[in-house]
């Protein structure tokens, strides 16, 4: 629309650069004219002049009757002329000159000069286009610039909260790197403790005597009462049970936060050739990094299984 807007104005001064070039042009054509006739009247009025001064001195050279009759034809004849050039007003033929080439150059341009109220009328409305056009572009402008700046605002806001999670994230870590640190200590304590039990338990079977009997050889190996054997084991078992069992219940329970959900724990789904041992060995490595005892495991076999 715009472009269409200079074209109109384009056009509009080229007609009227056409119309003052056409107009310039008659002017110049008239006054040549004008200049043309002028000369021609001056021309016959000295001609006249002289034939009165001819005739003048004429007359008073010969004072014959016949050529007083002559003279006074010729006077006639010449006052006849002089009437007849003083009534061409030279002002009057200027102005009948113009008319004429304003009649002639409005006809001419007849169609020119009916386009150009149109092009200014054009123009005015493609000027009221291109404001209103204007105006919209600053509307949209205006709400880009509050979008924008909404936008900054909320990416702001964005930055803020994610600075707060980050820092949130951080206390939590460093609170459970501190957990950790406090539980392997507790867990180095207990070894400790165990292995001073070890080793009071291989001085007690340093002391004990030994069998002065040897075993006779046809009595063969006595085999040991699974009963009796599993109470020996469950004995051991509760006098060096391991670092998680020691712990105080709050550490306890702190450690068992930190154990991976079920849903984190190996899969066993019996379809690949090692399957089962990369199971086994997964379920052995969380029990080592968290010392999960043995019934924490157990009890979650059958989640495990059947999932």
């Amino acid at each position: 629309m715009i472009s269409d807007i200079f074209d109109s104005i384009q056009e509009l001064y080229e007609a009227i650069n056409d119309v003052r070039t056409h107009v310039s042009d008659k002017h110049s054509s008239i006054c040549n004219n004008l200049k043309i006739n002028n000369l021609s009247l001056s021309q016959i009025n000295e001609t006249l002049v002289f034939f009165e001064n001819v005739l003048r001195t004429t007359k008073t050279s010969k004072n014959d009757n016949s050529f007083g009759n002559k003279f006074n034809e010729k006077s006639a004849i010449i006052k006849e002329l002089k009437d007849k050039y003083y009534k061409f007003n030279i002002d009057d033929i200027i102005e009948t000159r113009i008319k004429q080439a304003i009649s002639t150059i409005k006809e001419e341009n007849k169609s020119v000069l009916e386009n150009i109220p149109n092009s200014f009328t054009e123009v005015k409305t493609y000027t009221i286009a291109l404001k209103k056009c204007f105006d919209t572009s600053q509307e949209e402008i205006l709400e880009l610039t509050m979008k924008l700046n909404q936008i900054t605002s909320d990416d702001t806001r964005q930055t803020e909260i994610w600075q707060e999670s980050t820092q949130a994230e951080d206390n939590h870590k460093t609170n459970v790197m501190n957990s950790i640190q406090s539980l392997q200590h507790e867990f180095r304590n207990s070894q400790r403790f165990n292995n001073s039990k070890m080793n009071d338990i291989e001085q007690l079977i340093h002391t004990l005597p030994q069998r002065s009997t040897p075993l006779n050889q046809n009595e063969g190996t006595r085999i040991p009462n699974p009963q009796v054997l599993e109470a020996e084991i469950s004995q051991l078992k509760n006098k060096f049970s391991t670092s998680f069992d020691n712990l105080e219940p709050s550490m306890g329970q702190a450690l068992l936060k930190e154990v991976p959900k079920l849903k984190e724990w190996p899969h066993f789904s019996g379809e690949g050739e090692y399957d089962n041992m990369e199971f086994i060995r997964g379920i052995d490595m969380i029990k080592e990094d968290f010392e999960l005892p043995d019934r924490l495991v157990t009890a979650r076999f059958n989640t495990l299984f059947t999932r």
